[in-house]
């Protein structure tokens, strides 16, 4: 990302919520989410809830909670019983991701992605989401697994600020 005539590196407000395998950052964001919208502030994004296990794979299930209309979105396919993990479902991702990018306006407050992951790092997911909503002036929290934190780096070019897995101190951020 790089400063624009239209968005001085100034007034971007960018949080990645660094975290490690094992952290309920999900449960971090919709505080934060719940707490902003608490505030008055519209927010957008998507937040992942995982599900029960079951049916007929041995993996839980996983969805996205939109934030503007609560619906939840699943994003794992079922494998079968031999799976060994649960497979995500890229079109499904995908087809959000877009959704979210395009619903973005001047009236979105703050934009919540609960992740920048592997298809972030290699350009695509929410990235779109994210820089548009930069553009916009829309504040963004994203949550960021250390094993991407290097391509996070690359991205945001030192523009971001970081943030242990921590309602109040991500409050603060903002």
């Amino acid at each position: 990302m790089k400063d624009t005539p239209e968005t001085p590196v100034e007034t971007l407000s960018l949080t990645g919520i660094e975290f490690a395998d094992g952290t309920h950052v999900d449960q971090v964001l919709s505080d934060v989410a719940d707490a902003l919208i608490g505030r008055g502030l519209r927010v957008a994004g998507l937040i992942q809830i995982r599900g029960q296990s079951g049916g007929d794979c041995n993996c839980r299930e996983m969805h996205l909670r939109d934030l503007h209309t609560g619906k939840l979105h699943r994003i794992s396919e079922e494998r079968g019983p031999e799976a060994r993990g649960c497979h995500l479902d890229w079109e499904a991702l995908m087809t959000l991701a877009q959704s979210v990018e395009q619903n973005l306006s001047d009236e979105t407050d703050v934009l919540i992605i609960n992740r920048f992951g592997r298809s972030e790092s290699e350009g695509r997911g929410f990235r779109g989401a994210i820089e548009k909503a930069l553009s916009l002036g829309i504040r963004v929290i994203v949550a960021v697994r250390g094993q991407y934190g290097e391509q996070w780096g690359e991205f945001h070019g030192g523009m971001a600020h970081s943030c242990p897995p921590d309602k109040d101190k991500v409050l603060a951020s903002l």
